[in-house]
């Protein structure tokens, strides 16, 4: 059975507020289920966001994560995401 490993990102916000991008995340919560568990969105305020949650999967989190829809949404909203493990 492979480790989980322990993940905090921040996600800082430009192009939008907090609720759009928590809309957006929340759009793609059941594809994100599949390679990780436990997660936990934390509002810091309306331009930064902390997300903590286990990876179950690493391979299909990154693979996820590369999804156009998602890299049009950051990019277009001037998001940024810093991970790092706990």
């Amino acid at each position: 059975m492979e480790a989980l490993m322990n993940v905090k990102a921040i996600v800082e916000i430009q192009g939008c507020d907090f609720d759009e991008w928590q809309s957006f995340f929340d759009s793609y919560e059941h594809d994100r289920s599949q390679f990780i568990k436990n997660e936990t969105v934390t509002k810091q305020s309306d331009n930064l966001a902390e997300v903590t949650f286990e990876v179950t999967d690493l391979d299909g989190l990154t693979k996820l994560s590369q999804r156009k829809d998602i890299l049009d949404f950051e990019v277009s909203n001037q998001i940024t995401v810093t991970v790092e493990t706990l």
